[in-house]
Formats: structure tokens, C-alpha cells, sequence
């Protein structure tokens, strides 16, 4: 759009140009020598006569009351008058009454103290009717009035059609053409103002706005009637010139490079300070003068912008700076005129060119505006092309990765899922016979032993014990994992907890000469933890443990207290110890799976690296903070934080019945024979009446030939040919009761298993099963024996 203005502005002032031309060349090819101009006149103003030279301007004194008149007489001799006579005022600045031979022609004074005429008003081409015409001397009168001045031209009398090209030319060049300027400036001020919102570029904002600020100075100059009262019209009138001139030479100096910060700051300070100094001077009676101080200020100002844009074009020494230094050296000269014709009062209507000079200045800018922005919109086009391109090839750089990375991703978690149903199959082969050996060796405990071979028993118990922890840590991992971990958050008494952990790790820490103690902290009465203890318990107890593994010398302390107040208090419970500390490097990764501090050898006396990882997963099920302080060579020390509750503790439900399992009737079902032996002995040491088999049809056959009803069901999870130790269960309740209690008992670890195992419903445990937690499952699960039921 901004381009298509330009080239209609070019357009418009090549056809404005060439009716100048045409007007000028019509007027005096037209002009024959019957045409008289009357430059002597006779004026009598304020009761005095005098003979003057046309044209003519007269000032009220200061004193003088309004308003000024003047009547001008003006002779001439008619030998052979035309039919169609009239005269031509070119500059008629006053309200007139003018008669010719005592006849009236034209009557502006309804109100003599209005506005002088403005624009086309102050040019008069006046019919004379042929009966006012003498043949011999003639009398024009000119009876002139004005409030404080009155400005009369030559006066030019002849035929209308000699007179009629020159009154067209000087309304083209004093009225149409400024005009015609300030309408074709203002669109090229509107098209970079447009670019200026999109680009956001200083420099075209201040040529827009200066731009458009003398659009609107050179339209106000041409108005037919002022906008504003007299005083207020000269003042405001000044202030937009002030403001454009500011703007441009502004945007001069910034287009030139030139970065004069002060002189900046003095442009943007004169529109605001002229209309008040003006007000000032008239105030004092010296609104002329000051007003015409103000105006030679201006023209100092344009030279300087001037000089910045002719020294720009002179370094550019390109097609751009010749076109400019041509139209600086043309706003000189214009200028010059038009100071010389204002001071020389040859004209008091003239032709200013200056406005012509303008428009060719604001053309020639608006056009390298508009060439720099359409330069840069291509080469932001060609840049986006060439990006697009790029942002194409790295896309599809970026496809390849993420192609092999999902190639990559599929492979490491089909080498993750074969690294876990090898450590399913592993857990549970190595699991199977460790069970059996921990079943055997519970039923040798009851046997008549020598201390020799007790105590070897339990040397072998111990060993067992070290493998039932690794065991039940990587399990711990697997049903976290698989989600098969739910809380049941109540409110409980920490103290008996820790007493009971403390009693748990006294042996071990006494044996590795530590000291292990309690401090407890009284709390008030009615307050109780809230969480799940069963969880609590497990990580004060793996924190304990590390505690008192990592320890050489010193002691473990196990605190509990409450911190803080409602309703934000908590209970805070802290290990500390005395050990080699963590540094602060490894704080973090502690907390990793398999990660330990000074083992790089992998040890397996130091565990597997599980302990600190099952801490901070179960503290996250929680919700629990946990927090560690340590410093290597002063030990460490490990916080965790349980919510309070005043909820009273539940109440322990006790059914009356004794641990006892005389004569209960369990079926075993396990297609390992070992395992399967080493159960049955047990349970047969217990007094159980055993049924067992490596599937349930086996169970079902043995059912048959017994009078009891089944009480308790114990099936291995993996069984042969694919079954499950579920389907076992469900057949045999099938065939008895649903209400059968039923442990599943396996050695898997792999995380999909153990999430069908809890969806399940049935009572787990892990192999190897600790034959004190078998026999706790039996007394609180099976049913009162046959000699109880009746």
C-alpha cells in the first residue's frame, strides 16, 4: 500500500508541475498590451493624503482603536474600453468596499474587525459592467478596513479573458497548489507512520510525525477562514510549525548518524515551550516581534538538520546522496527566496516555495524509507527461506534421532524385560530351595540336639537370615514398582515402634562395640503419629541398619520428639550415628538403587546398595520428608518427619483363641518336591493334619478320603504346565468352601507378577517364608480346630 501512495504522489506532482506550466505559458501568450497594472494610488488614512507605490501595507499604531481603514484612489485612462472589462486583485488582505466611477462593485465590510481574508479570498477577479465604464479617465476606489492592518497589491484592469489565466495561475500556486502538497506529504506521512507500527523503528516515527505535522501546517496555511480566533490561531499555528520542524530535524540527525543527546532533548522541549513564551510576548505588547525571533530560531534549527542529511549525502556518494544534497541545496535556495520576497514587500500575497521544497524533501525520504523497509522485508523473507530450510533439515535430523532413539528406547526395554524375567526365574529357582533349607532347618531346631550341633544350626539359621534380607530388598524394589505397596495410613505410638527396633539392633550394635541408645522426648498427651507403622517401622529399621553396619566406633542414637505447633506439628525421628559421614558429592546419590559410599568392589558383606533407595521410595509413598546432614569424618544423621494426630489409637481386637494348630487340617500345594517335604514336616511338627501335592487335583483325591474340612490352603505361585498357585486356590475352594483362608507363597520378583498376586486377594509371602510369620498366618487365619467346633 505504502508503495502504491508513493508512486501516486510521484504521479500527482508530475501533473501539478505540468498545469503550472501550462497555466504560465497560457497567460502570457494571452496577454495583449490592453492589460494596464495600477501600481500609483492615492491613500487617505487617519485624515491625511498620501501617494503610494502598490503594494501596500499599513499598521495600526498600538494605541489605535480598532478598526483600521484606509481608502486608496487609483486613475487610469480608458482611450478605446472592451465590452467585458475587469479587474484582478492578486493580494487583497483587507475587508473592502470598492467602487468604480462611483459605482459599487464589491462589498466585503459587513464586519470589519473579522479575520483578514484568507486563501482564495485575498484573490479578486472583479466583473465591471459595461455602463460603468467611461471612455477617457476613470476613478477606482478601494475603501479598505481591517483590525490592526490592511495590505493592498497591484491592481491589474483589462479584458476578463487576458486577466482570467493570471488569476488561475496565482490561485493554482497560492492556494491549489499548497493544498495539493500538504494532501500528498500527509499520505506519505500516513504510509510511513503505517511502517512505523510495524517496525517499531524510531526514525520512521519521527518522519512520519514531522511529516505530517507540515501536511497540517501547509493545509492550516491555505484554510479559507482560521480555526482558531486571531491571537490563538497565530500562537497554535506556530506551535505545529515548531513541532514538525522539531520532528524532522530529529529524524535528520538520526538518519545522518548523528546522536546529539541534549540537542535532542532542546528539540523535544521547543512545541511545548512556544505557545507559553508566545502568550508571555503578547502579553508585553511584543507578540511580532517574538513571534518573528521564534521563526529565524526555526530557520537555525532547519540548517542543522540540513547540514547532517547534506553531510550523510556526501559520504554515501551514491544515487540516494546526490538526490539529497540536490534537494537540500534546493530547500536553501527556496528558502532564500522566500525570505528575500517577504522582506523586499514586493508581494504581498506571494508564491512560497518552500512547500514545494518540502514535498520534494519528503518524497525523496518517504521513498528510501520505503525502500529500506521493502530491502529489509525481503531479506527477512530470504532469511526465513533460508531458515524454513534449515529448521526442515534439522527436523529431519531431529526424525532420524528421535527414530533411533524410539529404536534405541524399544531395545533397552526389551533388554530391561529380559533382565527382569531373568531375575523373576533366577529369584525364584534360588529362592526355592532356600525356602525348603530354611523349612528343614525350622523343623531341626525341634529336635534333641547337642550344643555342638545347635549351635551349627544356628550359625546355618543366621547365614539363611543374611539371604532372606538380600532376598526381601530386591522384592521390596519389585513391588514398589509394581505398585503392589498401598498405605494404610492410622494413628499409632511411635515409642513402643522404636523401643521394639531398638531391642531388634541391640545384639548387632553391642557385638560391633557401639553404643545404641534411645531418647524419647514426652509429648503431649493424646498425640500420636499418623501414618502407616508397618512402612515407618521398615525405614527406621533399614536406616538403623546402615547405621549400625557403617559404624566402626562411637555409638547410634534413635530420637523421636515433636517439632513445631499447630497446626503444622509433626513427630521428628532421627538416626544419628558416628561413622565415616557422606560427603556432599554422594548425598544425593546415596539414595540410588545399588549405589554405596567406598565400595567399589562390590562387597557383598556391605549389602547390595538397596537399604537407602527402599527409604526414600517408602518416604515418598508416605508423603513423608526425609532429610540427611552429614559431614564426612563426624558421621551422619537422617530425619523423618510423621504428621500428628489426636486421633485415639485403635483398639487390638483379641478373638480368645490360643496359638495353637493341633489337628488342623492344611493342604500344601507346590510342585517342588523338597520345598513340598520340608513344608509337611513342619506343618507336622506343629501338629498339622498335612495334605499335599504338586497340584490341587492331587489335594481334591486326598480330600475325598478324609471326614474334616479343609481350614487353611498353602500354594506355591508358579506351578507346572503354566498354572498358577491362584487357579490351585480357586480349584480347591471350588471343591470345599470359598471361605477357605489361602497363602500364596512364591519366590517372584519380576513387577507384573506381583500385581496379579495383590489383585489376587490372597494373603502373600516371599520365599524363603520365616516359619515364625507361617505359624503367626495359621493361628490367625484357619479356623477353630475340629475338637473346638464341637
Amino acid at each position: 500500500m505504502c508503495v502504491a501512495m508513493h508512486a501516486f504522489s510521484l504521479w500527482s506532482r508530475r501533473l501539478g508541475g505540468v498545469l503550472l506550466v501550462l497555466a504560465l505559458q497560457q497567460a502570457h501568450a494571452d496577454a495583449p498590451p490592453t492589460v494596464t497594472e495600477l501600481r500609483q494610488a492615492e491613500r487617505e488614512s487617519g485624515g491625511g493624503r498620501s501617494r503610494v507605490q502598490l503594494p501596500d501595507s499599513l499598521q495600526a499604531p498600538s494605541n489605535a482603536t480598532p478598526p483600521l481603514r484606509a481608502l486608496y484612489r487609483l486613475k487610469l485612462n480608458l482611450a478605446n474600453p472592451p465590452q467585458r472589462l475587469a479587474l484582478l486583485v492578486p493580494g487583497l488582505r483587507a475587508h473592502a468596499r470598492i467602487h468604480f466611477n462611483g459605482h459599487l462593485l464589491d462589498d466585503s465590510q459587513a464586519d470589519p474587525l473579522a479575520p483578514l481574508p484568507r486563501s482564495l479570498a485575498r484573490i479578486r477577479l472583479i466583473d465591471i459592467p459595461v455602463e460603468f465604464v467611461r471612455q477617457g479617465d476613470n476613478l477606482l476606489e478601494v475603501d479598505a478596513a481591517g483590525r490592526t492592518l490592511i495590505s493592498l497589491s497591484p491592481i491589474s484592469i483589462g479584458p476578463r479573458a487576458a486577466l482570467l489565466p493570471g488569476y488561475n495561475m496565482r490561485v493554482l500556486a497560492v492556494v491549489i497548489g499548497p493544498a495539493f502538497v500538504a494532501a500528498v506529504i500527509a499520505s506519505l506521512a500516513l504510509c510511513v507512520l503505517l511502517l512505523w507500527a510495524r517496525r517499531h523503528d524510531a526514525l520512521y516515527g519521527y518522519f512520519g510525525l514531522g511529516a505530517m505535522g507540515m501536511a497540517l501546517h501547509n493545509a492550516w496555511s491555505v484554510l479559507p477562514s482560521p480555526p482558531l480566533p486571531e491571537l490563538h490561531n497565530t500562537v497554535w499555528w506556530t506551535v505545529l510549525y515548531t513541532f514538525f520542524v522539531a520532528m524532522l530535524v530529529t529524524f535528520c540527525l538520526r538518519f545522518a548518524g548523528w546522536r546529539w543527546r541534549r540537542f535532542e532533548q532542546l528539540l523535544a522541549a521547543l512545541p511545548l515551550a512556544a505557545a507559553p513564551l508566545l502568550y508571555a510576548a503578547e502579553a508585553g505588547d511584543a507578540l511580532a516581534q517574538a513571534h518573528g525571533v521564534w521563526l529565524l530560531g526555526l530557520v537555525g534549527v532547519a540548517a542543522v538538520g540540513l547540514a547532517a542529511v547534506a553531510r550523510y549525502a556526501w559520504t554515501q556518494r551514491n544515487v540516494d546522496g546526490a538526490l539529497l544534497l540536490l534537494t537540500a541545496g534546493l530547500s536553501v535556495a527556496f528558502g532564500a527566496r522566500d525570505r528575500a520576497v517577504h522582506q523586499l514587500g514586493e508581494d504581498n500575497n506571494p508564491v512560497y516555495l518552500m512547500p514545494y521544497a518540502g514535498l520534494l524533501f519528503a518524497m525523496l525520504i518517504a521513498w528510501m524509507l520505503i525502500d529500506r523497509f521493502v530491502a529489509a522485508s525481503r531479506a527477512l523473507e530470504l532469511l526465513n527461506r533460508d531458515l524454513e530450510q534449515r529448521v526442515s533439515a534439522k527436523s529431519a535430523e531431529l526424525v532420524g534421532a528421535v527414530e533411533a532413539m524410539r529404536t534405541a528406547k524399544e531395545a533397552a526395554e526389551q533388554a530391561n524385560r529380559a533382565k527382569t524375567s531373568f531375575l523373576a526365574a533366577a529369584s525364584h529357582d534360588l529362592r526355592q530351595p532356600v525356602h525348603a533349607l530354611g523349612l528343614y532347618m525350622a523343623a531341626l531346631v525341634d529336635e534333641d540336639l547337642n550344643p555342638a550341633q545347635l549351635e551349627l544350626v544356628q550359625r546355618m539359621k543366621a547365614s539363611l537370615g543374611s539371604l532372606d534380607t538380600l532376598f526381601n530388598a530386591l522384592l521390596d524394589i519389585s513391588r514398589m514398582d509394581a505398585g503392589a505397596v498401598t498405605p494404610r495410613l492410622r494413628a499409632f505410638a511411635p515409642a513402643p515402634l522404636l523401643h521394639r527396633l531398638a531391642e531388634e539392633f541391640a545384639a548387632p550394635a553391642a557385638e560391633r562395640g557401639l553404643r545404641l541408645s534411645v531418647r524419647m522426648a514426652p509429648a503431649p498427651t493424646g498425640l500420636h503419629a499418623f501414618s502407616d507403622p508397618v512402612l515407618v517401622e521398615q525405614i527406621v529399621r533399614n536406616l538403623l541398619g546402615n547405621a549400625v553396619k557403617y559404624t566402626r566406633s562411637g555409638g547410634v542414637l534413635l530420637s523421636c520428639r515433636v517439632r513445631g505447633a499447630a497446626p503444622s506439628r509433626c513427630w521428628r525421628i532421627e538416626v544419628w550415628d558416628s561413622g565415616p559421614g557422606i560427603a556432599l558429592a554422594d548425598q544425593e546419590r546415596v539414595f540410588e538403587e545399588f549405589y554405596q559410599v567406598g565400595n567399589p568392589e562390590r562387597d557383598r558383606l556391605a549389602g547390595l546398595g538397596l537399604g537407602l533407595s527402599i527409604v526414600r521410595r517408602l518416604a515418598q509413598l508416605l508423603g513423608h520428608r526425609l532429610a540427611l546432614f552429614s559431614r564426612p569424618g563426624r558421621g551422619s544423621r537422617f530425619a523423618l518427619e510423621l504428621p500428628c494426630t489426636t486421633e485415639p489409637l485403635p483398639q487390638r481386637i483379641s478373638d480368645g483363641r490360643q496359638d495353637e494348630l493341633a489337628g488342623r487340617v492344611v493342604a500344601v500345594i507346590d510342585d517342588d518336591p523338597d520345598v513340598r517335604q520340608a513344608m509337611q514336616l513342619l506343618l507336622e511338627r506343629w501338629d498339622c493334619r498335612v495334605l499335599a501335592g504338586a497340584d490341587a487335583d492331587e489335594v481334591i483325591r486326598q480330600l475325598h478320603g478324609i471326614s474334616s474340612a479343609l481350614q487353611a490352603i498353602v500354594a506355591d505361585y508358579r506351578l507346572r504346565g503354566g498354572h498358577t498357585g491362584i487357579e490351585a486356590i480357586n480349584m480347591l475352594r471350588a471343591a470345599c468352601s470359598d471361605a477357605v483362608p489361602a497363602l500364596l507363597v512364591s519366590g517372584e520378583s519380576s513387577p507384573e507378577q506381583l500385581a496379579q498376586m495383590k489383585a489376587s486377594g490372597f494373603a502373600c509371602m516371599s520365599k524363603p517364608v520365616r516359619p515364625a510369620r507361617l505359624r503367626s498366618w495359621l493361628v490367625g487365619a484357619a479356623g477353630p480346630t475340629p475338637e473346638e467346633s464341637r
